[in-house]
């Protein structure tokens, strides 16, 4: 056994075993105190970091371009065999040091913001597994195992979305972003099954090899709508902003740092599947394109600090995904590493924009300058430089149309199977009694 298979095996070990623990202490209703939680989830930072920084320099001092570790199959049934396939390259050791650097100050920032603060302990199981799936798919090397840190990553989104469970939107807004979630994992799924089907194998170092079979244009289009969820990208955005009412510390690491920059990562993984049909990569651009203008001029609308930071996060991937489309993949992962340390910051010091007011007045005419360099700015007539500002303050009904005519019928055909599986069940019940 290698010494990066060693390594990375050692990471993924370090990155699951707080969430484990302190999954098994909530499920057997014994949660540990909070200085236990907390000492595991500043222990998991720090060796992440340490494994990070050390696997980085193992794979610089390799030479090697790409390594891959097979992992033991956790599963074979029926002939099938998931084979758990990781990657180390310069693509996955970027996205997993940028986890390293803004996961410890998370980390450091939540302890003093949940000190006492009722689930607690929910919270950092929560953050720890948040952790261990970004570990996941950053090294992943096929499509399975990065399906299965997507999902776990969508997981803990939707919780803490609604993790203060006194605020009833809280919850009415995490399963509105479920919905978006599940509309493009199922596309995701579908990608996943295809690529079982048709191509020899799901590993992203052989996608080269594959491109020129008949379905990868069928597949790339699937991962392409797959993406636009977690990266909040038109028609699937209007959920992002029913986000922040989580904390702002997952605010900060979801959707300013590391969640929503997962979109970008899947196209550049899949990239040899889509980079070779103008037709995927025009609806690409023009998918970033519509967002950028969509949320920019949206984000200028909103009264508050996160809501207009979502905004400005969804506008700068689609920039990000204009870039993937000309196929400047290098250079929109270095704009990711700068983008989610900036929204970073910015998240964690939205909630005291109050006190930067207070105490420098400066900061408060700069924020009211900015305000004023809106839809005012356009050369267009003051009527519908209102009309246009309303529309914004309106979210250009997206978010109301999406729900009316999408979100509405889905969740009313589970309540509907929900209904027909107890009257199926209701007389086997009855006998077990």
């Amino acid at each position: 056994m290698s010494l990066l298979a060693i390594l990375v095996a050692l990471a993924l070990i370090v990155a699951a075993l707080p969430p484990l623990v302190l999954g098994v202490a909530l499920l057997l209703g014994r949660p540990l105190v909070e200085r236990n939680s907390v000492l595991a989830a500043e222990l998991q930072s720090i060796l992440m970091l340490a494994l990070g920084l050390t696997l980085t320099l193992a794979h610089a001092m390799s030479g090697r371009g790409a390594a891959e570790v097979r992992l033991p199959p956790p599963l074979d049934f029926g002939g099938y065999q998931w084979v758990p396939v990781l990657l180390v390259d310069w693509t996955s050791i970027a996205y997993l040091g940028l986890v390293c650097v803004v996961y410890p100050a998370i980390v450091r920032f939540s302890i003093p913001s949940f000190h006492r603060e009722p689930g607690a302990a929910r919270y950092w199981f929560l953050v720890t597994l948040l952790a261990f799936a970004l570990f996941a798919t950053s090294l992943a090397g096929n499509l399975d195992v990065l399906f299965v840190g997507w999902e776990l990553v969508g997981l803990c989104s939707v919780q803490l979305i609604a993790f203060f469970r006194s605020n009833p939107r809280g919850g009415e807004n995490s399963l509105r972003a479920l919905v978006y979630y599940r509309t493009c994992d199922a596309a995701l799924l579908g990608a996943l099954v295809w690529l079982h089907g048709s191509f020899p194998t799901a590993e992203f170092l052989r996608f080269h090899e594959d491109s020129g079979q008949s379905s990868a244009l069928a597949v790339g289009a699937l991962v392409l709508f797959a993406s636009l969820a977690k990266s909040a990208q038109l028609p699937m955005s209007p959920w992002l902003h029913r986000a922040m009412e989580g904390p702002a510390a997952s605010s900060a690491i979801f959707y300013g740092a590391l969640s929503i920059h997962l979109g970008p990562l899947l196209l550049i993984r899949t990239a040899p599947l889509w980079m070779a049909f103008p037709a995927i990569r025009l609806a690409c651009a023009g998918i970033g394109v519509s967002t950028a203008v969509y949320a920019s001029l949206v984000g200028r609308a909103r009264p508050d600090a996160k809501t207009s930071l979502a905004y400005a996060a969804m506008t700068q991937l689609g920039v990000m995904y204009v870039e993937l489309a000309l196929g400047w993949h290098e250079f929109a992962l270095l704009h990711v590493w700068a983008h989610a340390g900036l929204r970073t910051w910015q998240f964690l010091r939205s909630s005291s924009l109050i006190q930067d007011f207070q105490s420098n007045p400066l900061v408060g005419a700069q924020v009211s300058a900015r305000f004023r360099l809106g839809v005012e700015t356009l050369s267009i007539p003051v009527r519908w430089q209102r009309r246009l500002h309303l529309a914004a303050l309106r979210l250009f009904w997206l978010d109301a149309l999406q729900w009316q005519f999408v979100a509405r019928p889905w969740l009313a055909l589970w309540r509907r199977l929900a209904s027909l599986e107890d009257r199926v069940l209701a007389p086997e019940r009855r006998r077990s009694r």
